[in-house]
């Protein structure tokens, strides 16, 4: 089954069928902290926004802000009010950007269950922007979740889907915006090589 990460761009190609002009802009930011086990690791938070020729304006739109660990297979997807009460968090205390943790998936800082849809991460900036399209400058990631796994068995072999390590204090990370779609070639990917990832194989 394709990736969440494959089908926006194909979802939104179809959404925006018959327009003439779409232009988008990527934002993003690299950062080095620990993640959950300790381990130092780089972070890539990006997200994308674009306007469209609507059928009598200018439309725009925001698509998920996402979080990216160095050496892990785990993306974290943060969505805002624009995606629906389906992807709004219970008991968010209004409106924001945030990653929804799962039972099966994530606990609470001291180790303890969660709920399903508890506000696991959030991401706002200085100004206290609530939905994508205003996010600009240097970002508040708020992380008050842990995996409840920080490995996965993979065809034999253990691959890491640890994240950001929890903190009472927001990460402050200063983001770029450039223009263009594609992810892969516009922003620095983080490197995954043995020495970081594996440095005992």
């Amino acid at each position: 089954m394709p990736s969440f990460k494959v089908l926006i761009p194909v979802l939104i190609s179809i959404l925006l069928s018959g327009c003439a002009t779409t232009d988008y802009v990527t934002h993003y930011g690299i950062f080095t902290a620990e993640n959950s086990d300790g381990e130092l690791r780089q972070f890539r938070i990006h997200w994308q926004t674009l306007r469209y020729e609507g059928w009598t304006e200018n439309q725009f739109r925001g698509l998920p802000v996402v979080l990216e660990t160095q050496c892990s297979r785990r993306e974290i997807y943060l969505y805002d009010e624009s995606f629906g009460s389906s992807r709004r968090c219970e008991n968010s205390g209004g409106p924001g950007i945030h990653y929804c943790g799962r039972t099966a998936l994530d606990m609470d800082r001291h180790g303890l269950e969660i709920e399903n849809n508890t506000v696991c991460l959030s991401v706002t900036d200085k100004r206290g922007s609530t939905d994508i399209l205003s996010l600009q400058g240097e970002v508040l990631v708020t992380v008050s979740c842990r995996p409840k796994s920080t490995q996965k068995q993979i065809k034999g072999k253990k691959h890491s889907i640890d994240y950001l390590l929890n903190s009472e204090i927001p990460y402050v990370v200063s983001t770029k915006s450039i223009k263009g779609a594609d992810i892969d070639l516009l922003i620095p990917a983080l490197s995954t090589h043995s020495s970081i990832c594996d440095p005992d194989s």
